[in-house]
């Protein structure tokens, strides 16, 4: 792999296990700041950096170039928050998908397929590399306030099956899907956006409700995962599963298998935010196995937690050789990367070619509409 002989120090290192949200459409101080002097491994994009899909792939290249030119030279993950339905940070001209819910009726892989390829070749063509997608949630609680129809269904060998066959349509797009919440986040009652949550199935049921298409997506090559901020008492009585090493290292990588890249959910939801310390937050996931810290909102969080990861590891409470395994992962997952095209899109082709997939979605989901 291309990136992995690079001899890297830990600043380096450590600011590759950042992924920061930042404001403005176009290229800042700060945000070359982010870049250049703290080594950022990814940026996450949001409508307040959108006006346009001409504009985006303007606004990606130039992030790109500003990486490139950088003492490391190392490509950025460009992500997004882009799963159809309710949560889609990129509006019109981009398709507008239907909830992912909609499949739990016709239960077709292939129409998962050509959603997963079509929602995401959109992502490809304006320069973002990576998609927080797809759900691998269980729609199993009636009352969910941030689940819901975001998962593909309410059975755990259906989510698996049709989740999977959208992340194999946004592979041939050219995008790395991430699946998330791992261990699931479909039968709580509250919002970790909100709240901290929590789901009280014993560990058997938690096993062939929530792990299943986890499972089923790591046999089919996922190599990206976003953690849970919910709480799962049968495994670990005082921690969520962003902090847990059990739920971690011992479930996800050691029973389950995995050896992509951990990623938190947002570090700044208040399922975290209001329960523990910031200033623990460095530490507590490189013990439990986060390789990327994903910090969506305020800039100086993101340079605290850059300071936090060197500090520890300065004085001993970081193990350095952790900080180099997850960066191993995450340049292997870079090495990946495909170079978008350098025009910029023609959305009329979006129009012709992926709304009828949009449409035969929305018919089929109409029954839960």
């Amino acid at each position: 792999m291309p990136f992995l002989s690079l001899n890297l120090s830990i600043r380096e290192q450590t600011g590759q296990m950042l992924i920061a949200g930042f404001e403005g459409t176009r290229i800042t101080r700060a945000v070359e700041d982010l870049i250049l002097n703290h080594h950022i491994g990814g940026l996450i994009l949001f409508d307040r950096n959108y006006e346009n899909p001409q504009q985006l792939h303007a606004l990606t290249r130039d992030l790109q170039q500003v990486a490139a030119a950088s003492s490391i030279g190392l490509p950025l993950f460009l992500s997004v928050d882009q799963e159809g339905g309710r949560v889609a940070r990129l509006k019109a001209p981009f398709t507008e998908f239907p909830p992912a819910i909609g499949l739990d009726r016709v239960r077709s892989e292939d129409l998962a397929y050509e959603f997963g390829r079509a929602l995401t070749r959109e992502l490809f063509e304006v320069g973002i590399n990576m998609d927080y997608a797809p759900v691998l949630d269980v729609h199993t609680h009636p009352d969910n306030p941030v689940i819901g129809d975001r998962a593909f269904s309410t059975d755990p060998r259906w989510a698996g099956l049709l989740a999977v066959a959208f992340m194999k349509g946004c592979r041939d797009s050219g995008v790395i899907p991430v699946g998330k919440h791992f261990p699931g986040h479909g039968d709580t009652h509250l919002d970790s956006h909100h709240d901290l949550p929590w789901v009280d199935r014993d560990a058997e049921g938690l096993q062939s409700v929530e792990l299943a298409p986890f499972a089923h997506a790591i046999q089919h090559g996922l190599g990206a995962i976003m953690t849970a901020h919910v709480m799962y008492p049968a495994w670990d009585k005082h921690l969520p599963a962003t902090f847990s090493k059990r739920i971690l290292q011992d479930i996800l990588r050691g029973q389950m298998g995995f050896d992509g890249v951990i990623i938190s959910d947002d570090l700044e939801m208040k399922a975290v935010d209001q329960h523990f310390s910031f200033d623990t937050f460095a530490e507590r996931g490189v013990e439990a196995g986060v390789d990327a810290f994903l910090i969506c909102h305020h800039r100086d969080k993101v340079l605290a937690l850059h300071d936090q990861l060197n500090r520890g590891v300065e004085c001993g409470r970081i193990d350095p050789a952790r900080i180099e395994t997850s960066v191993e992962r995450l340049l292997h997952l870079k090495a990946k990367l495909r170079q978008p095209p350098e025009q910029p899109p023609e959305p009329a082709g979006w129009t012709s070619y992926h709304q009828p997939i949009a449409d035969r979605l929305r018919q089929a989901g109409e029954p839960f509409a």
